[in-house]
């Protein structure tokens, strides 16, 4: 019987490595130093999990440009996180756990801007308004459980899930604001 005990130790083992090399963890301080990060990362940057101090933009990367306010909808903003590497995902079902990803979701204030949210390693979700302090909270101090539900102010429409592999997703953007 110790071979078995021994083999759901190294199953167990293999599962807690996994979750803890590919799902974010919310760290706020790791975002919020009150200065240089902080103000040259947004909420792409912070959904990606990848700090590149270049307030990214989705496709820019790779020659995808969005034009305000035109294309401040689901389909444009997709199309160029998904140019990135980003890949469309059921949000019940998640990313799985074949390859290293973790999730996130695109919200829509329409003709305004678009936003990012990011599910966290507890199963929560967080976000970081533009170069404000990254939260877990939604616009009424609420921990945020799932963001389709979440008190989002005018971010109204509700675009869809993605999975996040940051070993093939590449995101970049105009330069630091800060």
């Amino acid at each position: 019987m110790s071979w078995f005990t021994d083999l759901i130790g190294k199953i167990v083992k293999a599962i807690a490595d996994w979750v803890d090399r590919c799902l974010p963890q919310y760290e706020p301080t790791v975002w919020n130093d009150g200065g240089f990060v902080e103000c040259s990362n947004n909420c792409y940057n912070y959904g990606c999990d990848t700090q590149t101090n270049t307030f990214a933009q989705p496709g820019h990367a790779h020659g995808v440009s969005l034009d305000w306010p035109d294309d401040m909808n689901c389909q444009a903003v997709t199309a160029a996180a998904i140019a990135d590497g980003l890949i469309l995902a059921n949000c019940d079902q998640g990313c799985g756990c074949s390859d290293c990803h973790h999730q996130v979701a695109l919200v829509i204030a329409p003709e305004w801007d678009y936003h990012w949210y990011r599910k966290d390693r507890d199963g929560k979700w967080s976000h970081k308004m533009g170069g404000t302090p990254a939260t877990n909270l939604d616009n009424s101090g609420n921990i945020i459980t799932d963001p389709r539900t979440a008190d989002r102010g005018r971010y109204t429409i509700f675009c869809g899930c993605f999975c996040v592999n940051k070993s093939s997703v590449s995101i970049s953007g105009p330069g630091a604001w800060c």
